[in-house]
């Protein structure tokens, strides 16, 4: 029986994307009834099976299906509230090992851009966690809110670490709130490094919670030079909150050429793409 309820979870969730073309996980556990843990499991067997292909925060369907292109360009947070879109992401150890060498590519490619002796945002998520462990043991200051780069920095005997204090995130494992805006404000930093829940074809970067929105600005506001990861998943993303706009970011660095619009916007910008 357990088998047969698994089955039609899976072809649940396939109509619901032939419908909607892009879906979050907390849909799935909204329309469902089942949790978390259970609806991204039943993304991954899809995946396995390449009936989907994941974004951060859901799936949509592969490019190959028979669809309308324009249409994943759909907003996974449609008709959801604010507090709903804060609950779509996912625990921070259970993305870490998601498009892991992936990753690796987007933050060595970030890390052959620091100079030794440089003072450094890194952002929380596991694409600047990857990128904090490139940069080991080099003469750096690194500011962050992040825990999982202070687990990986804390070793390095030659670096300088940072630490924002506030409101501890168990989920997302980072400090936030007005706390870590304002002890940014008070710094100066060379280089930001950003993480993002989704990228618009507007150009807006998103973010799934308002208080990690407003970090990312706080940080973006201090640095001399802005860049946002993001693997193309990221496009459109998740997020129902603005972090940013693509135009006033130096650069993106992500793992295949934009859209056309949206390369075109990041052109006007003199926003740099890079595709390692």
């Amino acid at each position: 029986m357990s088998q047969v309820i698994r089955v039609a979870r899976l072809d649940a969730i396939e109509s619901m994307l032939q419908e909607q073309k892009v879906v979050s996980t907390h849909e799935i556990v909204d329309v469902l009834k089942v949790s978390g843990a259970t609806a991204r499991r039943d993304l991954d067997d899809l995946v396995a099976e390449g009936r989907v292909v994941r974004v951060h925060g859901g799936a949509k369907l592969p490019e190959n299906a028979e669809e309308d292109p324009s249409s994943l360009d759909a907003e996974v947070t449609e008709g959801s509230t604010p507090h709903e879109a804060a609950e779509v992401d996912e625990p921070f150890h259970e993305v870490l090992t998601r498009n892991s060498a992936l990753k690796r590519t987007l933050a060595r490619a970030a890390a052959a851009l620091v100079a030794d002796g440089e003072t450094l945002f890194l952002d929380i998520g596991t694409t600047t966690y990857e990128l904090a462990r490139c940069l080991l043991d080099r003469p750096l200051t690194v500011v962050t809110n992040s825990l999982g780069v202070v687990d990986v920095l804390s070793a390095s005997q030659r670096g300088k670490l940072v630490v924002l204090g506030g409101e501890y995130n168990r989920e997302y494992r980072c400090t936030q709130g007005r706390s870590v805006q304002e002890e940014l404000r008070e710094l100066h930093i060379d280089r930001a490094f950003l993480g993002c829940a989704g990228i618009t074809e507007l150009g807006i970067v998103r973010d799934n919670d308002a208080r990690q929105a407003a970090i990312k600005r706080a940080a973006a506001e201090c640095s001399g030079e802005t860049t946002v990861l993001a693997d193309s998943s990221k496009i459109p993303g998740i997020g129902a909150y603005t972090a940013l706009e693509l135009a006033s970011v130096d650069r993106l660095v992500i793992d295949r050429p934009l859209p056309t619009a949206l390369a075109r916007l990041c052109a006007d910008a003199s926003t740099e793409v890079l595709v390692p």
